[in-house]
């Protein structure tokens, strides 16, 4: 493990300004810069080291400018300077206008250790083994999980018990899982059928987009970013939501989506070589990319519901269920192959 020192101020940066503008503004900047870097990459250049380092590191890497953002809106929140109408929850409200130095600064810690969290993470954690190096784009390995989901959930979660005052799951007068008045994650969203149909036709759109990335560019280097195309239009799509118009949340529902279905169109195919897969195989790879898509709908509404819609504090219900889905999904594939 590498810790770079130049990477690690620039995160006290990243950190702070996810603080500055806020963090769901942070997030939507990172889906902005994902797609100059998949521009990039569909003109025929390497923008590697863009996205490693500006979309998914110190600059806007959401386990840095969101987490900072989230965390710094907490302690706010726990000093008592937050907003009016306003408490630790909130991470869209941009923290500049409270006017204080010890809130941005407390963004730019936690940025850095983000930085720091993720590489531990992506060292410790074991990769998965792969037999058949042909039904996985011929890679030799698997990652585990999604470290930097980990990260936001982690640093999320020690937040939540140093600024906060309702434990992980709220007051115990309410039910794990109960939706009211007041007790609310996305509102419109929280029904479970929706929930669920919202996770299926965005897995579809999302994991449809990403094989057309790897049939048609997969010469480009895309591979490593494919999965994120949908997962990037849930990122901008949050701007319509910070409006207040009733924008759906659905990044942890494409990019579970788009995973699966990159994952299991090899194995279905029987071979890593995109120009053999028939329609039959990419309709049978989108239908499961599309039933992961529905199953983190679900699975990201009972985290909200039982660890963020009654607290003080924000836990990430989308990173949550990222985190958890990502690692299911590579256990599954790696076990099959």
């Amino acid at each position: 493990m590498v810790i770079d020192p130049l990477l690690l101020v620039a995160a006290f940066g990243g950190g702070a300004f996810g603080a500055a503008i806020g963090g769901q503004t942070a997030f939507i900047f990172t889906g902005i810069t994902y797609f100059i870097g998949l521009s990039a990459f569909l003109a025929g250049n390497d923008a590697s080291a863009f996205m490693n380092n500006v979309v998914f590191g110190p600059v806007f890497g959401p386990h840095v400018a969101f987490a900072g953002g989230a965390a710094a809106a907490a302690y706010a929140a726990k000093k008592g300077v937050m907003y009016a109408g306003s408490n630790g929850r909130d991470i869209v409200s941009p923290l500049a206008g409270l006017g204080r130095v010890d809130v941005l600064a407390v963004g730019g810690v936690v940025g850095m250790i983000g930085y720091v969290l993720n590489n531990c993470l992506a060292y410790i954690f074991p990769t998965l083994g792969v037999g058949n190096v042909d039904l996985h784009y011929g890679g030799d390995a698997l990652a585990l999980t999604d470290t930097v989901a980990l990260t936001i959930v982690i640093i999320a979660i020690v937040c939540r018990y140093l600024f906060g005052t309702t434990g992980l799951t709220g007051p115990k007068k309410y039910k794990l899982l109960e939706v009211g008045e007041g007790k609310h994650w996305v509102d419109f969203q929280e029904a479970w059928s929706y929930s669920a149909f919202t996770g299926l036709f965005t897995g579809l759109l999302s994991g449809f987009a990403s094989l057309v990335l790897i049939r048609n560019f997969f010469e480009s280097g895309v591979l490593g970013w494919a999965a994120l195309i949908g997962w990037g239009f849930g990122a901008l799509s949050l701007t319509f939501l910070s409006l207040g118009l009733k924008t759906p949340v659905t990044h942890h529902m494409t990019i579970i989506a788009s995973i699966a279905t990159i994952k299991f169109a090899p194995i279905l195919a029987g071979t890593s070589d995109v120009t053999l897969w028939s329609t039959g195989v990419l309709v049978g790879a989108l239908l499961i990319g599309g039933v992961f898509g529905l199953i983190s709908g679900v699975l990201c509404e009972a985290l909200a519901r039982a660890t963020n819609a009654s607290t003080d504090t924000h836990i990430d219900p989308p990173a949550f269920a990222i985190f958890i889905l990502t690692t299911v999904i590579h256990v599954i594939v790696s076990v099959i192959l």
